[in-house]
């Protein structure tokens, strides 16, 4: 009966660990294409400093917030939605009114 509950306990802990794992992954991927989508047109490039997301790790569809670094060190908050998944492909899409936003902290900032 012990051996059962053990081999229990490591299936759990094994699902739960490629979950977060997964989590990581996506996470990761999440912010390399929003770092390459946000400095699209600018001299320097953004730095994504955290991302989160709602949903679950096989959802089809996810929204979240990332905090963005300006060149100007400012931390900005932008969000964004995700379609797909890194593996079979997945498609970022950050609202107009956050890139202009962006780009209009950055102009500023260099006037100061």
């Amino acid at each position: 009966m012990g051996g059962g509950l053990v081999g229990t306990v490591v299936a759990v802990l094994v699902v739960a660990g490629l979950y977060v794992g997964g989590e990581w992954f996506v996470a990761q991927d999440v912010k390399a294409g929003l770092t390459e989508l946000l400095s699209e047109g600018r001299s320097r490039q953004v730095e994504i400093e955290a991302v989160g997301m709602d949903g679950w790790l096989l959802s089809g569809k996810r929204s979240g917030n990332a905090v963005v670094i300006t060149p100007s060190g400012e931390r900005v908050p932008v969000e964004f939605s995700l379609t797909g998944n890194p593996i079979t492909g997945s498609t970022i899409d950050v609202k107009g009114e956050e890139r202009l936003r962006l780009m209009l902290r950055e102009l500023f900032g260099t006037l100061r």
